[in-house]
């Protein structure tokens, strides 16, 4: 999820295309591209933008009509109301009194009095009811707002006369006058901008990679746009809430609690990499969301209310235990930092939830958890969602903020604990957990930090092993080499414009003052001629490119160029080696043979001095040829094996089956005849069997051969692995793939050899230790200079490549 990606990736040349890039000439007097996202997306981004402002207007021009108190309501422990600061002069006698109710008196239009009383508790000054656990203080809050929601039936643009019933005073008559533009709230327009900065973001997220991945991350941004907006809005009607408001309020908000938790799980499921069968795995957590909401949508009991709380808290586990199975398979820096921020959202969620269970019994902190706490806790994930899409980068002001953000939500909770354990003030309390969390910041900070993933910095490293797989896959796929360099390039420079053209140029230089940096690209038996790759503009267009950067590129060419020939060099060597002996054994051994068969003594043994001169031309045809097909390869080995069964009266069972006809190389075809030599030797010398099946199946570039035999082995974890299955195990593991015995009913051993990634297979190198390479998909520009990587990059690339590429 990167909005700031430009495109500029290389087209992939034509089959039959000509002259498949342009000129270098062209290129360069053709203007910048614009980024990929500059056309409907950005209309798009603008239009969200524009309808999320228009929908704050029209939010705030609905409230300033909206009734307001003349004074602040506060609650008591015991569970009344009593009234604070007025707005007006007049009214600040009545401050510190307790207020029962409110009473309207009208006229019908036949002159009858009719008096409205709604009764006034501390429950009604709850901003939700999504937060009150308590099931008689539930159906009070819905009582006292339906009650109220009558009596403002009579409300107009101009006011409305109340008159206020006080406890050991006097009655009060008051003007409820409109609240007005000036009478919003701060917290409204804080909250309200929270709210379309998350909407710009979560849309800007989707927008740039329309897919599902990012769709659990749009459905988070959502969920807490509408939250943030439900808080400022509820914070300014206060106790004049409307009752069809109250009732939307706590489906609403239920909705997005589990909208945000299923979300979590579902980016788990897809980020950063897609699992498989997540089609099958996203369908029934969704269903269960909403079939949750569905049983619990108007928490009509405390039951109903910790099932919601417990399947919220349930589901951000679960995506916990995804991302920790994904970090294990293959560790990614955004699931590390991932898992760790929903471990702290987990912690603060449950101690909010236990905030809102121990203050239930004191009416004015289960007012203040519900009020602080919450906007608290909203504030806190809408800052994680707003820094997703960038946590990949891994800056280290990131890694501060978060630490900060966790730290800040750590001493408001501590703050509502200390108030509702010990009874302490509210400055005491707040003064308190800020000393706290503060301290266990600054104690904790340091091994957070080495926990953390470290800003990304480009080392000496990294770019021998982008180089070294570079050459691997070049090696393989020629055709890739442009896509190759310009992954690195675009790693190491960030330009804005990467542009493959056909011409020359003698080394890596600069041209319009440092806008433009021309890099050579090695030639390796390219049929298009000569190539160079064009950069535009470093670091997203904030800098120009330097001599060092030239430096660099050039160094890197180099060094890519000296490997991509010493490969050819050795694979040569290694081509007429194989030649020169395919040559003596034909003409040495296979000639003494000849001689021998031809003086057998008995028909047995001319027969088998024949079959092993089959078997002698089968090898050294192996070894003459470059190549093979897996078509002409499958029937060599069933001819071999059928000869050699043959001779030792057993039956042989052939199954080939492949999506398509691939070709082996030396290695695959080596690794795999010595294989089902070994298996099917040992399969008529020590089991004694009398039929031997093979299977072997290639199927979306994953090989799979079995061989089953009906023989007398025994349990194969029994087994003393000798040479012989030592060699079958070294074998399949130089393709990459894995082996495993297994004993058969009634009897017999099959061994199953499975290789994925098979038509790469032949290229990986026993032994290799590199580690993969930390660019990437998700990579991001280096935060370090690569003037700082090219004095590093100067020993030759070729020293570290014998060892590696040796089988």
């Amino acid at each position: 999820m990167r909005p700031g990606d430009a495109p500029a990736e290389p087209e992939s040349p034509g089959a039959g295309s000509a002259t498949p890039w342009p000129t270098l000439e062209a290129v360069l007097q053709r203007p910048l591209a614009q980024p990929r996202w500059m056309g409907w997306r950005l209309r798009a981004m603008v239009a969200v933008v524009v309808a999320g402002l228009a929908g704050v207007l029209l939010v705030a021009h609905w409230l300033a009509a909206q009734p307001k108190f003349p004074l602040r309501l506060q609650a008591t422990p015991q569970g009344e109301v009593r009234l604070g600061p007025a707005d007006y002069p007049t009214l600040t006698r009545l401050e510190g009194l307790t207020l029962q109710s409110l009473e309207l008196s009208t006229l019908d239009r036949d002159g009858t009095l009719h008096t409205q009383v709604a009764p006034m508790g501390s429950v009604l000054l709850q901003p939700s009811g999504r937060w009150i656990i308590d099931q008689q203080a539930r159906e009070a809050f819905a009582l006292q707002h339906q009650r109220m929601g009558e009596l403002m039936q009579h409300w107009s643009p101009i006011g409305l006369v109340v008159q206020l019933h006080l406890h050991h005073a006097a009655d009060e008559m008051v003007l409820v006058a409109p609240r007005g533009w000036s009478g919003l709230s701060p917290m409204f327009w804080l909250l309200s901008g929270l709210a379309l900065l998350v909407l710009t973001v979560g849309s800007a997220v989707v927008l740039v990679g329309p897919h599902w991945g990012n769709a659990g991350f749009a459905v988070l941004a959502l969920s807490q746009c509408a939250q943030l907006m439900l808080i400022g809005v509820e914070h300014n009607l206060e106790v004049f809430t409307p009752p069809w408001l109250v009732a939307l309020d706590v489906r609403l908000r239920l909705a997005c609690d589990l909208a945000s938790a299923a979300a979590l799980v579902h980016m788990a499921l897809l980020q950063p990499q897609r699992r498989a069968g997540w089609q099958r795995a996203t369908a029934p957590l969704w269903l269960a969301a909403a079939g949750l909401w569905l049983l619990c949508s108007g928490l009509n009991s405390p039951l109903q209310w910790w099932l919601a709380q417990l399947s919220c808290a349930g589901l951000a586990l679960l995506a916990v235990g995804l991302a920790s199975q994904a970090q294990r398979q293959a560790p990614h820096p955004l699931t590390l930092v991932m898992r760790r921020l929903l471990l702290i959202s987990i912690l603060t969620w449950t101690t909010l939830t236990l905030a809102l269970w121990l203050g239930a019994r004191r009416a004015d902190l289960s007012l203040q958890v519900a009020t602080y706490g919450v906007a608290t806790w909203e504030v806190f994930v809408t800052s994680l969602v707003l820094i997703t899409p960038y946590l990949s980068r891994s800056r280290s002001v990131l890694q501060e903020f978060s630490l900060l953000a966790a730290s800040g939500t750590i001493a408001a909770c501590l703050d509502l604990l200390f108030v509702a354990l010990f009874s302490l003030g509210q400055f005491t309390s707040m003064t308190l957990s800020l000393f706290l969390s503060l301290g266990l910041y600054l104690s904790a900070r340091r091994w957070l930090l080495s926990r953390l993933p470290r800003p990304d910095e480009v080392t000496m490293e990294q770019v021998f092993q982008q180089m070294f797989r570079i050459a691997r896959q070049v090696e393989r796929q020629p055709e890739l080499m442009h896509e190759a360099l310009v992954r690195l390039l675009r790693d190491l420079f960030d330009p804005l414009e990467i542009q493959v053209a056909c011409g020359q140029v003698p080394e890596a230089m600069l041209r319009g003052n440092g806008a433009v940096m021309l890099v050579p690209v090695p030639c390796r038996a390219n049929a298009h001629g000569q190539t160079t790759l064009v950069l535009k503009h470093a670091r997203k267009g904030q800098s120009l490119f330097t001599t060092e950067d030239a430096r660099l590129a050039h160094r890197i060419m180099e060094q890519l160029h000296r490997a991509l020939t010493f490969d050819e060099a050795v694979e040569q060597g290694r081509s007429e080696e194989r030649l020169r002996i395919a040559q003596d054994l034909h003409d040495d051994i296979g000639a003494r043979l000849l001689t021998l068969m031809y003086q057998a003594p008995t028909p047995e043994m001319e027969d088998y001095i024949r079959h092993t001169i089959q078997d002698l031309k089968t090898l050294t045809r192996g070894l003459a040829a470059q190549s093979h097909m897996l078509s002409a390869a499958a029937a060599e080995w069933k001819r071999d094996l059928s000869h050699r069964l043959t001779v030792a009266r057993c039956e042989l069972a052939w199954r080939l089956s492949a999506d398509t006809d691939v070709q082996l190389n030396m290695v695959q075809w080596s690794a795999l005849t010595r294989v089902l030599r070994e298996l099917v030797s040992n399969a008529i010398s020590h089991a004694q069997a009398r039929r031997i099946e093979v299977c072997l199946t290639l199927e979306q570039d994953c090989l799979t051969l079995s061989v089953s035999d009906d023989g007398l082995g025994s349990d194969p974890a029994a087994w003393a692995h000798g040479l012989g299955l030592g060699g079958v195990r070294k074998r399949v593991k130089q393709l990459g793939g894995t082996v495993r015995w297994l004993q058969q009913q009634p009897q017999g051993i099959r061994c199953e050899v499975t290789v994925p990634h098979f038509a790469g297979a032949g290229s990986g190198h026993a032994g290799s230790g590199a580690a993969p390479s930390t660019f990437g998909v998700d990579s991001h520009p280096p935060s370090s200079s690569p003037a700082q990587v090219s004095a590093q990059v100067s020993a030759p690339l070729s020293a570290h490549v014998p060892d590696q590429a040796s089988h």
